[in-house]
Parts: C-alpha cells; structure tokens; sequence
C-alpha cells in the first residue's frame, strides 16, 4: 500500500491532451450569478463547466455498467473536491473544506498546501466559475476488483475580482484515489496551480519525508 503524499508544482501550466468525455457529471455552478428573471443583467454570467470523465486504463476486465459505475464514484469524489476548492461563494476566506474527501494523512499536507490546491490566492474574487473540468482515469486492479486509481485532471477555472478584471486559474497534474471498500478517497497528489504566480514547493508524504 502506498503512503499518503503531496507533490505540488506552481507555476507555469503544462498541457495535457483534451480527450472526449466518457461521462460528463454536473458540477455545482454555486458561483455563478443568477438573478431573478431571464431579463435580469445579473445573469449574464456563464454556468461553471461540467467535469468530464474518461477511463483510459486498468478497467478492461469490467463489464460496461461496472465501469460507469466506478467513473462515477470516482467522478462524486473530484466534484466535491472541485466545488469546495474552487468554486461557492466568493469572496471566501474558508477552504480546509475542500480537504474533506481526502484520506487523514494526505489533509494534513493539503492544508500547508491550500493555496495550491484551492482558488485561496483568488481569495478576494467576487465569482469564479470552471471553464475546463476533465479526467483522465487509470485504475489499478487485481481481477474483477478495483484497488486504487490516478485521475489525470486539468481543471481550468475564471475568477472575476473586485475591479472587474479575470484571472485565469489552471489546476494540472494528477490526483490519486484509493478504495476503502466501496469508499473511495484521495490519498495523494502531484499537481501544478498555474495563477501567474511562480512558487516550487516539495514533495509532502505523511511521514514527512
């Protein structure tokens, strides 16, 4: 069994090939405005983007239904990640939330890393909102059974401030996912928050090495 860790790199962003969705889960669009009527100016704000799932590798040996299956509790899991790190109101000063799906080890270093893997730099923006949600799966598997996964993410996100200006937020890298039972938590991460702000950070494990 493999340790919890953190590997974060912030900086310029890395692309990743966009690939088509095997699955598309809706995501909270929380911080978008919405306004009381269709004439309403408020609701000129485009819905956040839905996350998009694709297994890639690891799940030969399942049946079609036991694989949507698995993209969608795997999918449950990055959503709720996604809404809580990036997305709800704004302005917010709260986002240890976002670390609830995380196994215990690895929410200790997330939370030395919460700016790196939350929109926190983003802190004073009045909206964001996802342009970009997609995950690429591999799954690690021992027969019919599914023990552990890395979901390949590039998650890309707008965030409106105060003065009406966007900034851009992009999230890439992988996230690591293992099942506790029919759980299925985030136990690791090596991913790069691009914000126009260059800071390296170190490798994390829960032992602190």
């Amino acid at each position: 069994m493999m340790n919890d860790m953190g590997h974060l790199r912030r900086g310029a962003g890395r692309a990743v090939r966009r690939t088509s969705a095997a699955v598309a889960l809706a995501v909270l669009a929380a911080g978008c405005s919405q306004g009381d009527g269709p004439g309403d100016p408020d609701r000129t704000q485009p819905e956040s983007a839905a996350l998009r799932v694709q297994t890639v590798s690891g799940a030969d040996q399942l049946d079609e239904g036991a694989r949507a299956e698995l993209e969608a509790a795997v999918g449950d899991v990055l959503s709720a990640y996604v809404v809580e790190a990036f997305l709800g109101d704004f302005p917010r000063q709260e986002f240890v939330a976002s670390f609830e799906s995380f196994t215990s080890g690895v929410a200790a270093s997330a939370t030395r890393d919460i700016e790196t893997l939350t929109a926190a730099s983003a802190r004073d923006a009045t909206d964001v909102r996802a342009t970009e949600l997609d995950a690429r799966l591999s799954f690690l598997t021992r027969g019919d059974t599914v023990h552990a996964g890395t979901a390949t993410v590039r998650f890309a996100f707008e965030a409106t401030m105060e003065d009406g200006s966007t900034r851009p937020l992009l999230l890439d890298g992988r996230i690591m996912l293992d099942a506790e039972g029919e759980t299925w938590r985030i136990f690791g991460y090596d991913v790069r928050l691009d914000d126009g702000v260059a800071v390296d950070a170190d490798l994390e494990t829960e032992d602190g090495s």
